[in-house]
């Protein structure tokens, strides 16, 4: 038997080692081996390099699991991967390769006899409920609400009376952060676990699916504000169905007229000292997320996307943008180029004169103002459409889909749950029978994903669509019915 020192030797006369380091080190909390093979990632390894791990004890399947995935997403090839064991533990490497991974290649093992090391930890275990929204990010509406994200349902804070770093440390953000490292999943999450419960891509999962290395590498043990989204006011030039007064400031100005209310828009941006912490906070971000109302209509946006370029910041950040598609955004594009990279959703739900009753606005100008953008060809541009998923819509999606995918633009959906009416658990028997019978073989994964959220809904009388339909319709003197007659008809709406 020899020691850990003799072992350290006998491996460094043969390999390069990249790290010796005892297994039991990497099971004491779920980020750890993710952190250790970050640390020593390299885009290029030698043949002879490796990178050690030693335990005299069994090592379970779910442990050996857990660093193939750590492994795969630090992007570190197996190959350079050595465990020793005085066991023969190379069938069982290989079988948890083989049976779980799409890289089927196993970590190397060697077996050879030395000092025991201490008992493995079961601390390791990766809770399935993480979320990395709130470990960097929060998202401010347009009266200045503070969550951790846009489909969280409660406010942490507000921007009237806390500051984003203080709202950010609060212990309402970090009991969140403890309820998801403990595998819980909070009442404020719902909107995520109702979709994941029905195999859809919720928020949570889009954001995973790229800052999952980020979090466990690195904001898990030290949360920091890395990406806002920011909603300055509700400045808009279109009043949607599924919008409301708090997003549209046309929506408000028509709530306000037919229900003789007086509505009082708040601008954080002016009444708070936010848009100063905002820009204080440009050297640490790496993205922003700008909304509205219409966001290529709100001055605040345009003055912090040249402040990110004057004051040298843009390089490092990301500029996400969601929009209605009506405005060109001339003044914005020649500030672009100096982004990392800027990402722009358009939110078209719907093509034509449907279009023009579900969202407002000249589908005709809409459609030329996104092909100009497309036809730009921009090299740091990407975009798509992110179409809000609705009865309306539904039975009319395969329209939008080749209209999009003429373009070459990828869509992105998300489900429609205010205001109530328009979710797809409204929809009637025979509306739900029309549509299952309309797309059951459509090819686009999109498609069948909905497919799918609506086999598992409970069916509905239609009664709350026929309300909201017939308000929008009086209210603004239009009829549903004729734009869209198939969906109207199933739902038991008519003139």
């Amino acid at each position: 038997m020899i020691s850990i020192n003799e072992l350290n030797q006998i491996l460094s006369r043969e390999y390069i080692l990249k790290c010796f380091v005892d297994l039991e080190q990497l099971t004491n909390a779920p980020n750890v081996a993710y952190k250790n093979f970050q640390m020593h990632y390299q885009e290029v390894f030698d043949n002879n390099d490796r990178l050690v791990l030693y335990t005299t004890q069994p090592i379970s399947n779910m442990l050996l699991q857990h660093l193939y995935q750590a492994t795969g997403l630090i992007d570190i090839s197996n190959f350079f991967v050595l465990i020793c064991s005085p066991n023969n533990i190379k069938p069982q490497v290989e079988s948890v390769a083989s049976s779980y991974f799409s890289d089927r290649t196993a970590f190397q093992t060697l077996q050879i006899e030395f000092e025991e090391t201490k008992k493995l930890q079961n601390n390791f275990v990766l809770s399935d409920t993480l979320c990395p929204m709130p470990w960097t990010h929060l998202e401010i509406s347009a009266q200045g609400e503070i969550k951790p994200c846009c489909v969280y349902r409660n406010n942490v804070g507000n921007i009237k009376n806390s500051s984003l770093h203080d709202t950010f440390y609060s212990h309402n953000v970090s009991n969140l952060r403890q309820q998801l490292l403990s595998g819980n999943k909070p009442t404020g999450c719902s909107k995520c676990w109702e979709l994941e419960s029905r195999g859809l891509v919720s928020n949570r999962n889009y954001h995973m699916s790229f800052l999952k290395k980020d979090l466990l590498t690195t904001y898990i043990d030290q949360p920091k504000i890395k990406s806002l989204d920011i909603k300055p006011g509700n400045t808009c030039n279109f009043k949607c169905r599924i919008c409301n007064p708090k997003s549209s400031s046309l929506f408000e100005q028509e709530y306000a007229k037919s229900n003789q209310l007086s509505v009082r828009s708040f601008n954080w941006t002016e009444d708070s000292n936010a848009f100063d912490e905002i820009t204080d906070l440009l050297p640490s971000l790496t993205n922003i997320d700008m909304y509205g109302g219409e966001p290529f209509l709100i001055k605040h946006l345009t003055k912090l996307v040249e402040q990110s370029v004057t004051s040298g910041h843009a390089s490092n950040i990301r500029l996400h943008y969601n929009s209605n598609g009506s405005i060109y955004p001339t003044a914005l594009i020649g500030h672009w180029k100096h982004f990392k990279h800027i990402d722009i959703q358009f939110s078209i739900d719907n093509i034509g004169q449907r279009f023009e009753i579900e969202r407002g606005g000249s589908w005709e100008s809409i459609d030329s103002n996104i092909r100009k953008l497309v036809d730009l060809n921009l090299p740091n541009v990407s975009i798509s459409i992110m179409p809000a998923i609705s009865i309306m819509n539904i039975f009319y999606l395969d329209e939008l889909l080749d209209w999009a995918n003429n373009l070459g633009l990828l869509v992105n959906p998300l489900y429609v749950t205010t205001p109530p009416g328009f979710d797809l658990k409204d929809l009637t028997v025979d509306a739900r029978k029309l549509i299952l019978d309309k797309f059951h073989t459509h090819p686009h994964p999109v498609v069948q994903d909905i497919l799918n959220y609506i086999r598992t809904s409970p069916e509905s009388d239609g009664k709350k669509f026929r309300q909201i339909c017939k308000h929008f319709d009086m209210l603004r003197n239009q009829h549903f019915s004729d734009s869209h007659p198939e969906i109207a008809h199933v739902m038991g709406y008519n003139k």
